[in-house]
């Protein structure tokens, strides 16, 4: 009995510093975690919280390149326009975006979805979005029995259950090189300073700072444009729930720059056009542009995003076409 009391007390003693370490994980992400989860934070506080009397009646829906190329004050300058896309995201996040947004608003007037080709058919940012604990458990878990039926190894790889466990739990093999990097507490002012400037610019912020950048964008790596199957599935989940809310919905573009543009096949360009004429016969009502832009290489601030300069003109041109009466 002694023995076992003594081997209880060694265990406790050794628990205690994990739970702590997970406790701080839970409590203080901001200070550990890099620039990009203040962004992803914000809209979902965005999502989940209040607007109070000024809610939005347009959202911007899509990825980092939806984040990054339109500023909701180029297009209005009243606040009725915001930005809820995050960077890396596919149409399986913003899915939820949306469904939880509603939950929790008024419904927007007008939705502007932008998604790149590339994130048609790759999920390459699944793990950040475990990672950043995005979805919930509940969610995570919808999005993995869908998968079951596609083979969608990216989700339900082997160890994929021990993964969440360690992600929902923010366990130490997960966060403990974040923590060291960052001190534990290195990184809270920069983050809270993103948060902040993410909130004021509508939920717009740039990922690249470049004046110019001819480097060469996702979806050049990429001979052929073939569907993710569990991607598009939610891709038609958020098309129908936006539809069934009555919601008016333009579908479009973001640029390429030039370098990228030459360097995409006309293959894959057309079987990007098929997909979304594809789209606009499913939803007649929706305003669905085909094509993909191009922009001189001197707009972008990284090889997928524009920079401020370019995304001034972006937003220009969008509300010119769709925003002016």
């Amino acid at each position: 009995m002694n023995t076992f009391i003594r081997l209880l007390k060694k265990f406790i003693l050794l628990a205690i510093p994990l739970m702590l370490v997970c406790a701080y994980t839970f409590l203080n992400p901001l200070g550990y975690m890099s620039l990009e989860y203040p962004m992803w934070v914000e809209e979902r506080d965005a999502v989940h919280g209040a607007f109070g009397s000024s809610e939005p009646e347009v959202l911007i829906v899509g990825d980092s390149r939806a984040k990054s190329g339109i500023i909701p004050k180029e297009i209005d300058e009243d606040g009725r326009i915001y930005n809820i896309a995050i960077g890396g995201s596919t149409a399986i996040e913003m899915y939820f975006a949306v469904k939880n947004y509603l939950k929790n608003h008024r419904a927007p007037e007008r939705v502007l979805l932008i998604f790149a080709p590339f994130h048609f058919t790759e999920m390459d940012n699944w793990d950040q979005t475990l990672y950043f604990n995005y979805l919930s458990a509940a969610e995570v878990l919808e999005v993995k029995k869908d998968a079951v039926r596609y083979g969608t190894k990216k989700v339900n790889h082997n160890g994929s259950f021990a993964d969440l466990l360690s992600f929902s739990l923010r366990l130490p093999n997960k966060y403990m090189d974040a923590l060291i990097t960052s001190r534990f507490n290195g990184n809270r002012a920069a983050n809270l300073e993103k948060y902040a400037a993410v909130r004021e610019d509508g939920g717009y912020t740039a990922f690249g700072e470049d004046e110019y950048n001819d480097g060469l964008s996702y979806e050049t790596h990429k001979e052929d444009f073939e569907l993710d199957p569990l991607v598009n599935e939610y891709y038609i989940r958020l098309l129908d729930l936006l539809r069934d809310e009555g919601i008016d919905v333009i579908i479009e573009q973001a640029p390429l720059n030039t370098a990228s543009h030459e360097a995409i096949s006309d293959e894959y360009f057309a079987d990007y056009d098929d997909y979304i004429q594809g789209i606009a016969e499913k939803y007649p009502s929706f305003s669905v542009v085909k094509g993909v832009p191009e922009y001189d290489n001197s707009c972008f601030g990284d090889n997928n995003h524009l920079n401020r300069r370019g995304a001034e003109r972006f937003s220009r041109e969008i509300k010119e076409k769709w925003f002016t009466e």
